[in-house]
């Protein structure tokens, strides 16, 4: 034999070792990009990292090590019982072509705490790889909580319910950063950045950045889940979305970019909302603050330091469609901003009255 074929057989003996780990395919990466999160970007270095395939269901424990590069294949879900851990510092990837996200189902558990300085990424691979960002690359996060909640029907991606059994923690994200997201896994079913399906006040998140999203930036249908520190930039659709009654609060909220609604609110909901900071300048914009009560629902809200900067003529720096509630809504510290800085009906003369009862609450404050 001669040396040539010796170095080539270790070689492959090589390949074969690393295509055996965790149950999908390995390779090694020369660059490996860490989240940005003052640009919504990623930082290339040049250290090398070995990326990892996860395919199909978890079913027991599993730890995403910072020293890989996990690569999501097509859809993963994490079923009830089990727990994914995601170290601090870690980046996960949605590959590309296979309709790739994260899906943590009811009863199952999601550890996801980066830090300030180790912070945990989900990205695209195209972006892995040093190609454009850009929405729509690839699925993003949901969680599928366990609180029971009768407005919340099924979950609009796969028709999946919560187990309704309490309201038991499925986790906690702390530092995370997720980009490019929106993919459409079947027609109109557009999977945002983070969703939270009936998750509870038992789970946390914190500190989340959202950039690049195809549909919503967050999107939260019911439950008792409350948010701090959360920055959205980019969102194709609404940036902040709450329905079927979610009672949760969300402190320091920072919107910008956004295309549709800064917060749109639907189902009988009275949601609270601190310290919250939203910039719109599209003209597909359905309000910064957009109250949309549907048949037989009132929508109001619980609003303390809202900031709204309105360069749109669109709709209004805030938009009401439908039964406005006027008995739990309070506003403390609401202003607006901009070239289009009003309270606006969406349609008129229909929406008029709930309008006037929006405004008399802003000119009490």
């Amino acid at each position: 034999m001669t040396h040539s074929k010796i170095a080539l057989s270790a070689l492959t003996a090589l390949a074969l070792t690393l295509s055996g780990c965790g149950g999908g395919s390995s390779d090694t990466s020369t660059t490996t990009p860490t989240a940005n999160t003052n640009t919504g970007g990623t930082t290339t270095t040049t250290t090398t990292a070995t990326k990892e395939t996860i395919t199909g269901n978890i079913t027991a424990d599993k730890t995403l090590s910072k020293d890989k590069v996990w690569v999501l294949d097509g859809q993963v879900e994490v079923h009830s019982g089990a727990t994914l851990t995601i170290e601090a510092g870690t980046t996960v990837i949605g590959k590309e072509g296979t309709d790739a996200w994260l899906f943590v189902k009811s009863g199952a558990t999601l550890i996801a705490n980066g830090t300030a300085s180790a912070p945990i990424l989900f990205t695209s691979e195209q972006a892995y790889d040093g190609e454009s960002e850009a929405d729509g690359q690839w699925g993003g996060v949901t969680i599928i909580g366990n609180s029971a909640n009768a407005q919340t029907g099924t979950y609009e991606v796969d028709d999946t319910t919560t187990a309704g059994s309490g309201d038991a923690s499925s986790g906690s994200l702390k530092y995370v950063t997720i980009n490019n997201t929106g993919i459409a896994v079947a027609p109109d079913k557009e999977i945002n950045g983070l969703s939270l399906f009936g998750v509870s006040s038992a789970t946390t998140i914190e500190n989340i950045t959202i950039n690049r999203s195809g549909d919503d930036g967050i999107e939260i249908w019911g439950g008792s889940v409350n948010l701090k520190s959360i920055k959205i930039d980019g969102a194709k659709d609404d940036s902040f979305d709450t329905d079927s009654g979610w009672t949760g609060t969300v402190d320091d909220l920072n919107i910008t970019n956004g295309t549709k609604a800064g917060i749109e609110m639907s189902g009988t909901t009275v949601g609270t909302y601190k310290n919250v900071n939203i910039t719109l300048d599209s003209a597909d914009s359905e309000g910064g603050l957009y109250f949309k009560a549907g048949s037989g629902e009132i929508v109001g809200a619980i609003l303390e330091n809202v900031s709204i900067t309105y360069n749109t003529s669109t709709k209004g720096a805030i938009t009401v469609h439908g039964d406005f509630d006027n008995v739990n809504t309070t506003m403390t510290n609401v202003t607006l901003a901009g070239s289009n800085a009003v309270i606006k009906a969406k349609t008129s003369p229909d929406d008029d009255a709930n309008t006037a009862e929006a405004q008399a609450i802003f000119d009490a404050q």
